[in-house]
């Protein structure tokens, strides 16, 4: 926890060498000590998401033999590639790699390329018993209807292997996995990659009582991602998100859709700043170049020293009457970054007619931060009544403009890719302003959750 600012003590002790028992103790002249929590509340789970339905020959639908999907994206070092797709003949099988995705980049940093097949396995959703693939009446290429059939006794999710019992008791043998699908990374310019996913079987890949037959792979959702497991957890029941639909009958529908509500940008937030003042832009001044105070350290890397130690410099010739630093994530051991779920606190002391001003990165862009608006937050209500509760409403997403934008997360300058803090081509529109919504339409407050609470009162 940060230091104090002297004036608490200062004004108690002046307030409590003039009073006595009958004296009123005047609120305009009395402070507050106020615990500010700064929440990562960032709701999304992966960067990107999609349905790819069409194959290569511009028709849509699941890929027979010989047919195959593309998924172009952008994606940058330490973040992964999933898929999920149907296996056609079964009852509740399905394509995917293991939790943790595909690598889309070496140890080294280099892009990687080419077959990853050996990368995806063959899985069984837990939710339909199994009979035999392409014969059962209730399998894919059977069913009456997409929930016909009974459901699983075990009810998890698990990994085939190369046999698979069956409802009936007898064995199953599969084909291996590269005999049914290939999967390839092809890498371009400017992070660009390609996930080509073809049908690799034959009319006699697959041996069943009935013949011999060729398998079908339904249309594919994808997702990039940071985090593991973005469809489904081993050895736990189907989430009940959509995947069922696609293992089952593949039926993309709404697993896509519950997938792009968890797909965004859940940025980390870079330790900061705050101070407690009266006149407005204590921290950064909209309009202005960026000042060379610090705040272009903080904006590109997330470097705070700087900008807490000239602000707690300036504080004497300012209105600034308190400030400093945050770094220490609630229940960590270590200073760091805030990633979704966690939180900074800090204390504050203040009198009425003062304001809060805090700023933080915003992780994975090149130089945006997250602040309060330049009057800062109110700490108390006009009667003088201190505030509590949430006030996230006076923070904004700000651009220090010092750096060009990329793509976040994912540009070679971001935060997250930058090779060193100050890399990155120069802003030609050098002024701090605020993120306009076209370049980024989420709001703030649906990454930061900002509330108050009084300490001195109850």
């Amino acid at each position: 926890m940060m230091k104090l600012s002297l004036l608490a003590a200062a004004l108690t002790a002046s307030l409590g060498a003039c009073a006595t028992d009958d004296d009123a103790v005047d609120p305009a002249t009395t402070p507050t000590t106020f615990k500010v929590r700064v929440e990562n509340i960032a709701p999304w789970t992966v960067i990107k998401s999609g349905v790819q339905a069409q194959k290569t020959s511009g028709a849509s639908g699941p890929a027979g033999i010989g047919d195959a999907f593309e998924i172009p994206f952008t994606a940058g070092k330490n973040q992964k590639v999933s898929f999920v797709a149907m296996f056609g003949q079964s009852n509740d099988w399905f394509f995917a790699p293991g939790p943790a995705g595909i690598a889309l980049y070496d140890d080294a940093g280099n892009p990687r390329s080419g077959d990853v097949t050996s990368e995806v396995s063959l899985w069984d959703a837990g939710t339909e018993i199994d009979q035999e693939p392409g014969v059962g009446d209730a399998t894919g290429p059977k069913q009456p209807s997409p929930e016909y059939g009974a459901a699983d006794p075990v009810g998890t999710v698990r990994m085939i292997g190369a046999t698979k019992a069956l409802a009936d008791g007898s064995n199953f043998a599969l084909p291996p996995i590269a005999q049914m699908i290939k999967v390839t990374l092809v890498p371009g310019a400017n992070r660009q990659f390609t996930l080509r996913i073809e049908n690799a079987s034959t009319a006699q890949t697959l041996t069943t009582t009935a013949g011999k037959s060729g398998i079908g792979i339904s249309p594919v959702v994808w997702a990039l991602h940071l985090a593991d497991a973005p469809f489904f957890t081993v050895g736990s029941a189907d989430r009940s998100e959509g995947l069922e639909w696609v293992a089952e009958s593949g039926r993309s529908t709404n697993l896509g859709a519950s997938i792009r509500v968890r797909t965004g940008w859940p940025t980390p937030i870079s330790p900061g700043v705050y101070a407690v003042h009266r006149d407005p832009e204590a921290i950064y001044a909209l309009g202005l170049d960026d000042l060379g105070i610090g705040l272009e350290q903080l904006a590109e890397s997330g470097n705070a020293t700087m900008l807490a130690d000239s602000i707690g410099a300036n504080a004497r010739t300012t209105d600034i009457v308190d400030n400093g630093s945050f770094s220490m994530p609630v229940g960590a051991t270590a200073a760091g970054p805030v990633r979704p779920g966690g939180a900074y606190e800090f204390q504050i002391v203040s009198l009425p007619g003062q304001h809060l001003s805090f700023a933080t990165m915003f992780g994975m862009s090149n130089d945006w931060f997250f602040a309060t608006r330049p009057d800062g937050i109110a700490l108390y209500d006009e009667d003088g009544t201190p505030m509590r509760g949430d006030v996230t409403g006076a923070i904004g997403l700000f651009d220090a403009g010092t750096e060009i934008d990329q793509e976040p997360a994912i540009g070679a300058d971001t935060g997250p890719q930058q090779a060193t803090p100050t890399s990155g081509a120069l802003d030609p529109i050098r002024i701090v302003r605020e993120v306009p919504s076209a370049v980024y339409g989420v709001p703030a407050t649906t990454h930061l959750r900002v509330t108050l609470e009084p300490l001195d009162q109850k």
